[in-house]
């Protein structure tokens, strides 16, 4: 009876500690008061995509806004909330992050243009040009002058970029505080790779013609994985 009953601790202890693993893809964004858009898939065939409960997803730290670029250190205070609280809704869920993949330049070159981007428009792919180390102080400089000199917000210089530096510094506190691998990913390009005559997500055909394409490579149908996303993820 004993050996049964250790039996029995053994199993009990072995799915109490057993995690999921996924990937975790973020669509950086910093918009005061805004959610981050997050999607979290488990691995495996079919690729299902799970929902973060909503006693932990209110935890999420909101967007700081574009006025965060007057702050002294951009985002940083912001991307370690973010990280200090994904860690949490992580361990508690039973996740092991495989990798996380971010929609967002992860550094900006020391010098000049970044060799992606050069690539990407030699293929006529439109891209937002990540501006190097140099730059950004300028760039700095620039928006806090602004806004000290009473600009307004909705007029502030650069605004259709600042939301990089965010993206600069999660990708640096995700690889220190989370130690999972961080990679970059433009879903643009994916798409024109993978699907050329597709027309753009922004239109009802091409929304649809890449929902079915990724339902059929993933185990879904595509209403079925249309519904899912939809009560799984922030944002459209």
């Amino acid at each position: 009876m004993p050996s049964a009953i250790t039996l029995i601790a053994v199993v009990i202890r072995q799915i109490l500690v057993r995690t999921i693993p996924v990937y975790i893809g973020i669509d950086v964004a910093c918009g005061g008061g805004k959610k981050l858009p997050i999607c979290v898939v488990s691995a495996g065939h079919p690729l299902v995509p799970l929902a973060i409960p909503a006693h932990l997803a209110v935890l999420i730290p909101r967007g700081a806004g574009n006025k965060e670029i007057a702050a002294a250190q951009p985002f940083r205070e912001a991307a370690r909330g973010f990280v200090s609280t994904f860690k949490h809704i992580v361990d508690e869920m039973g996740w092991t992050v495989e990798r996380m993949a971010l929609d967002a330049p992860t550094a900006p070159p020391a010098k000049g243009n970044r060799s992606s981007e050069n690539e990407l428009a030699r293929a006529g792919l439109s891209s937002f040009r990540t501006p190097d180390v140099s730059a950004w102080t300028d760039i700095r400089a620039m928006c806090v002058d602004h806004l000290r000199s009473g600009g307004a917000l909705s007029k502030l210089p650069y605004a259709n970029k600042i939301w990089m530096l965010y993206g600069f510094e999660l990708c640096a506190s995700l690889k220190s505080d989370l130690a999972t691998e961080v990679i970059e990913v433009y879903p643009f390009a994916i798409i024109r790779a993978l699907l050329p005559a597709c027309e753009h997500k922004s239109t009802e055909q091409g929304y649809r013609t890449q929902l079915a394409a990724v339902a059929a490579h993933t185990g879904w149908k595509p209403q079925s994985l249309e519904a899912r996303l939809r009560a799984a993820v922030s944002g459209s």
